[in-house]
């Protein structure tokens, strides 16, 4: 069970830990079977985005590590693209350079193409009248696999509720009770979609355990505790580009929560053998934003 009430990532300095279990699967760490882990990778957030800024660093066993390392490659490539009209939410230059580079590198494991080759285009025909359609093509900026993409949340907020829970005399974390459930993930052209919102609204005053920017933004992330419940709301901004919120605790607590939140309710096309799936994105106001804050 957690027992520190907050912990503050300092400025400009690196937390260390010399732990002895893994973060991830709780095994214990020998100096063969560990390295030592970036829980925000640097490569995974533009080059020298880190540079004096803080980051959690902990040993752990190389499976987990491995299995991380090769989810950050693709994730933060396809994150650090530009969005379906080619614009960022800033200027950066070397952010910039590093997509372009990333991209041209990395592959997506959703296409099986370079990340700069994973556009997805989506032809949809629509019946008008008997006999007529009406057809329109769309393309998109690469996809990430929601699979892949809560399975590095998962590594994330365990390493860093591992660090709230850590005991520096037994060199120990602890891990949460209960299960961890992520509810979506969100272009930064739908952080305004009403699932996000009510989920901003019902955390906003949950005391605090974590809340954190750094790699000059490009890295956000909160954990907050239920006042009453074993349960804890997350959330993590990648690249100023994709947002993922989620649970973890007691799982009747957290369906008890998401009940109350709105269905996010998509349109079907269908024509002959073809079904395509879309919903209308919301912006979010940045006077509105108060998931990070």
């Amino acid at each position: 069970m957690e027992q520190i009430s907050l912990r503050q990532c300092p400025p400009n300095k690196a937390i260390v830990l010399q732990n002895e279990t893994c973060p991830y699967c709780g095994v214990e760490l020998t100096e063969t079977n560990s390295d030592n882990d970036h829980v925000i990778a640097r490569r995974f957030v533009p080059k020298g985005a880190l540079n004096e800024e803080w980051n959690l660093i902990l040993r752990a066993c190389k499976t987990c590590n491995n299995n991380k390392s090769d989810l950050e490659d693709d994730i933060s490539a396809i994150t650090l693209q530009p969005d379906a009209w080619g614009q960022y939410a800033r200027a950066d230059t070397l952010r910039d350079n590093e997509a372009r580079r990333k991209g041209r590198r990395s592959r997506s494991r959703r296409t099986g193409k370079k990340v700069e080759d994973s556009k997805e285009r989506i032809d949809i025909d629509l019946p008008v009248v008997s006999g007529v359609t009406f057809s329109f093509s769309a393309t998109s900026p690469p996809q990430l696999g929601d699979e892949r993409a809560f399975t590095l949340c998962h590594y994330q907020i365990r390493a860093f509720f591992y660090w709230i829970t850590y005991n520096g005399d037994s060199q120990r974390g602890g891990f949460w009770l209960g299960d961890f459930v992520p509810l979506l993930l969100a272009p930064r052209s739908d952080w305004g979609n009403s699932l996000h919102r009510a989920f901003m609204d019902a955390v906003r005053n949950w005391p605090v355990r974590i809340l954190g920017a750094t790699a000059s933004g490009y890295f956000k992330i909160s954990i907050r505790r239920h006042p009453s419940a074993t349960c804890w709301s997350w959330a993590v901004e990648w690249n100023e580009n994709t947002r993922i919120v989620g649970f973890f605790g007691e799982r009747a607590i957290i369906d008890q929560l998401v009940a109350s939140f709105p269905v996010i309710h998509q349109s079907v096309v269908a024509c002959g053998n073809q079904v395509t799936r879309f919903r209308e994105e919301t912006r979010l106001h940045e006077d509105d934003d108060r998931l990070f804050s």
